[in-house]
């Protein structure tokens, strides 16, 4: 939605990821763009963790801007049930 979004989204991930012991790369572009890349770097390849922080990372809300969020659907009509559950714990 915005840049104090994207760093709302950050700082929730980063108490899962802390807690987990299991620290993601992420990467803030275009002011509010949050890319996540989770990866477990000590043997170079995804394992069983990176799967179950992914999910975990998955189930926080995200506040999405009204405009971009129907721009998306409109481009991808099959993202339609997936954006609109992560965006209905989230304010717009």
């Amino acid at each position: 939605k915005n840049f104090q979004a994207a760093l709302e989204f950050m700082n929730a991930a980063g108490v899962i990821a802390e807690r987990e012991n299991h620290h993601p790369d992420f990467h803030l572009t275009d002011y509010r763009h949050m890319e996540v890349v989770i990866w477990t770097h000590k043997l170079g390849c995804l394992t069983e963790n990176d799967f179950q922080l992914a999910a975990m990372v998955d189930e926080i809300p995200v506040s999405y801007s009204p405009k971009w969020l129907k721009e998306e659907i409109a481009r991808n009509p099959a993202l339609e049930p997936f954006l609109s559950n992560k965006a209905a714990g989230a304010a717009l």
